[in-house]
């Protein structure tokens, strides 16, 4: 009876302490747009900017407080956007080409980098289903040895190889899956564990730097590249010429950090891999598929063919064959292409309403050093990314960074990108690290402590390479 009443006393606390967190969030929400509504600017006094700019204030406000779901503010901010700035007697006159105003605004739901995205969930869920990533990584980590220093080298190229073309998140879950045998063999050797479990959500965060799909944030900045102009339109391939290098130099970095830090012993450890898969037509469709997409997208420059249209490739095949079906198609990470498609929205708001500019000119950026401003939106990205959805801070950052007239806008859309995707101090700050946080190898203050001193050390980094490639990113 006394254990019974204890327990119906702490769900009542937890009721009202979750009741409280929620309301804080609420009243944070509800000022962020009062303010934002009714404090005088001079430069709002148009009623597009204005409007805009509650719309910009209170996404922010409801994406960092998580009162409700990033993808539902997406939502909203697509709503709000299409009632209140694309009715037919909005603030904004945006007629171009017959397009109604309210359209411009659902254009970015069907953005060719959506696409990309899209397809390439496709891509990874067929070679999942059919264990084409399991022999992926076999075949990957294999050659490295048994050496704990290479076995650890060995986890790192793969992650960061497979989270180029997968999710983030797929790929963290995958490789903790194909490393839990080799977990739970060596359970007296827990530093050895803690290096590994580490290495996989840093890996993964790193290696999705090196392509458009990445990371969510890549997907935004090709997007505003985009819309802004062909000429400042990035390739899959010309993002990796500038992603892969500082992926290989981040991935050094990490390997060598790793193992300063947890100093393995050197007896020889080895990864258990599934035996036999089976060899099935559909293995065999996957295969190909997988090889045929990846190799087009590579050599976007032979054929012209956009990135995009190939994503839809293996949407096609897969569909078509029963690679792919209904229920897989649940385990798309909609609310990953919802928050990205709201983030556009936001975007092309904020730039044709005047908003991206008037922000821009009410910083100082004209007197800051090139590098400078750079390496204050990466590390604004940086610390809005660990306590927030690193898609919601790049929809927030990157169409301000594009609008900043002393750099080049696709350098500030990477240097936004990048400075998202290196947070990695908190459980929330990826879904990697929460799935590395999961195996309860590692610890919060573990996390905090090694992956705060990896983001700042790739920081670093990033700030050198902007500083020494800076001009041939821009004419790239």
């Amino acid at each position: 009876m006394t254990s019974n009443l204890r327990i119906k006393f702490s769900r009542q606390r937890m009721i009202v302490s979750f009741s409280r967190a929620a309301a804080i969030k609420a009243a944070i929400c509800v000022a962020a747009l009062l303010v934002s509504a009714f404090t005088p600017i001079d430069a709002l006094e148009s009623a597009g900017p204005r409007i805009c700019f509650v719309i910009f204030v209170t996404a922010a406000a409801l994406w960092t407080t998580e009162l409700i779901p990033a993808f539902a503010t997406s939502i909203m901010v697509i709503v709000a956007c299409v009632y209140l700035l694309g009715s037919p007697d909005g603030p904004l006159e945006l007629m171009q080409n017959g397009t109604q105003n309210w359209e411009f605004f659902l254009n970015p739901i069907a953005s060719p980098v959506i696409v990309l995205f899209f397809g390439s969930y496709i891509l990874a869920i067929g070679a999942t289903k059919h264990g084409f990533d399991v022999r992926l990584a076999k075949a990957f980590i294999t050659p490295f040895g048994t050496r704990p220093s290479w076995l650890l080298l060995g986890v790192i190229v793969t992650t960061a190889a497979f989270s180029m073309f997968m999710s983030n998140t797929a790929t963290a879950a995958m490789m903790i899956a194909v490393a839990k045998p080799l977990l739970h063999q060596l359970e007296n050797r827990k530093r050895f564990v803690k290096m590994i479990v580490l290495a996989i959500p840093f890996a993964a965060n790193i290696g999705g730097l090196g392509t458009i799909i990445g990371t969510p944030p890549n997907a935004v900045a090709a997007s505003v590249l985009h819309h802004r102009g062909s000429q400042y339109e990035i390739s899959f391939l010309k993002w990796m010429i500038i992603g892969v290098p500082i992926v290989i130099v981040l991935l050094t970095i990490l390997w060598g950090v790793l193992l300063l830090i947890f100093r393995p012993k050197p007896e020889a450890v080895e990864i258990q891999f599934p035996k036999h898969i089976e060899v099935t037509p559909g293995l065999a469709i996957v295969i190909a598929t997988f090889t045929i997409t990846i190799l087009m997208w590579l050599t976007q420059p032979l054929h012209a063919i956009p990135s995009a249209v190939v994503a839809m490739l293996p949407i096609a095949i897969f569909s078509a064959c029963g690679i792919v079906d209904a229920s897989d198609l649940k385990r798309v990470d909609w609310d990953i292409l919802i928050l990205v498609a709201g983030g556009l929205t936001l975007g092309s708001a904020m730039s044709v309403s005047g908003l991206s500019e008037i922000i821009v000119d009410e910083i100082p950026f004209g007197s800051m050093p090139r590098f400078l401003i750079l390496s204050v939106i990466m590390l604004v990205g940086l610390a809005m990314s660990n306590f927030m959805s690193n898609t919601a801070a790049s929809n927030l950052i990157i169409p301000i960074a594009c609008s900043i007239a002393a750099i080049e806008p696709r350098s500030g859309a990477l240097a936004a990108a990048f400075g998202c995707s290196l947070a990695m101090s908190l459980p929330i700050s990826t879904p990697p690290n929460a799935i590395a946080f999961a195996t309860h190898a590692v610890t919060t203050r573990e996390l905090v402590k090694y992956g705060t001193s990896i983001s700042l050390i790739g920081l670093a980094m990033l700030m050198c390479f902007f500083i020494l490639l800076g001009d041939f990113i821009g004419n790239l």
